[in-house]
């Protein structure tokens, strides 16, 4: 005879505790997702001026649970159970749904912050295929919860946003790493001096805009023309980063540097390094190098643009009286915490020292224009 012995299963958490959990789950970790990205959005830019320990500890901390947390959200909402009676779809979980996209623009993160650490960089391989997971599972919970509703179409544009962020994100990382960077700064094949172009240069002014001065032909430096910003700017992009990147210098980029360095007093030549060190940072460690570009732009508009659209829509018409009042709630925030996100993003992009170079650029394209005519 065999004698089979019961044990009991000792509960840790009562099952009232447990029910309580497994309802709230879903809606405390995508609150503490939005959470996460206000923290790094409003800190994470201070860690470029500051070294107070909680301020590099906070951040530390948010960046490397919101990620965490955004992917064990997307993961407890795919294996949520929608089907309230077998046949038709719960309605509070087609809403639930609807936050996928939004856990997509989440893991792209803020501008401020792409990664932490240099070795952030290095795993952008990782990253790509967090990617494709992610957005894998988000589309998976987007089908699960077809019902040819107006909500389900409205997390279209939300997922054209969460898309555009997250591949941002993955797009800088690659940029940034120690391989791609230095691959990117190697010059391309010099075929040597044009001679002809030399023998007429006593004729005229020349203008050499990319390598950051005004010379005329007796040798004439015109400082002027190019204000402190834009000389940083100029010795960022044609050496700085080349020496970040172990990369040689030339005879010919000595020469470029040096009337621009000897014609600043030692305290403006103090604030040319600290800003050329500025720019190497946003470019380490933020989303500057997709940002401030064409490209970065039009991918900005078409996220701010999906995301306005969304909030509309919803407002208008989505009947708000199926669903839960927390749940609504939640979607509010949500649309709000995303676009209170793009508005500060532009914001910041508005008044960094990249815009600063831009405006100041088209200042002295006219001026030199003038000054030749």
């Amino acid at each position: 005879m065999i004698f089979m012995e019961k044990r009991s299963v000792i509960q840790v958490f009562p099952e009232s505790v447990r029910k309580l959990w497994n309802e709230w789950e879903l809606r405390v970790m995508v609150l503490l997702s939005v959470s996460l990205q206000i923290v790094l959005i409003l800190f994470s830019k201070r860690r470029k001026y500051t070294t107070t320990p909680w301020i590099r500890i906070l951040i530390w901390s948010a960046y490397l649970s919101a990620d965490w947390v955004a992917t064990v959200s997307l993961g407890t909402l795919s294996s949520s159970q929608g089907d309230s009676d077998g046949k038709f779809l719960d309605p509070n979980y087609t809403l639930m749904a609807f936050w996928a996209p939004f856990l997509l623009l989440h893991l792209g993160g803020p501008d401020t912050i792409t990664a932490y650490s240099l070795e952030d960089n290095e795993l952008w391989l990782r990253h790509l295929l967090g990617l494709v997971v992610q957005v894998g599972v988000a589309f998976y919970v987007f089908l699960r919860s077809w019902a040819g509703t107006r909500l389900t179409f409205l997390s279209i544009p939300m997922f054209v946003a969460g898309i555009i962020k997250y591949g941002e994100r993955t797009w800088v990382l690659m940029s940034a790493s120690n391989n791609h960077l230095r691959e990117s700064l190697l010059p391309s094949p010099d075929p040597g001096p044009d001679y002809v172009e030399i023998m007429r240069g006593d004729t005229v002014t020349v203008f050499h805009k990319d390598k950051g001065d005004i010379t005329s032909p007796d040798g004439k430096y015109i400082d002027e023309a190019y204000p402190l910003f834009d000389k940083a700017y100029s010795l960022f992009k044609k050496q700085f980063r080349h020496l970040y990147a172990d990369l040689i210098l030339s005879f010919s980029d000595r020469k470029i540097s040096e009337p621009i360095i000897r014609h600043l007093s030692p305290e403006e030549a103090f604030q040319v390094v600290e800003m050329e060190i500025s720019f190497m940072y946003d470019v380490l460690y933020t989303k500057a190098t997709v940002v401030y570009s064409l490209l970065g732009i039009l991918l900005r508009t078409a996220s701010f643009f999906s995301t306005i659209s969304t909030l509309v829509a919803f407002c208008s018409f989505i009947d708000k009286h199926e669903f839960s009042n927390m749940d609504i709630n939640i979607t509010y925030l949500l649309l709000l915490g995303a676009i209170f996100l793009e508005i500060y993003a532009i914001i910041m992009l508005i008044l960094s020292d990249w815009s600063i170079v831009w405006f100041s650029g088209k200042k002295n394209s006219l001026y030199v224009f003038l000054l030749i005519s």
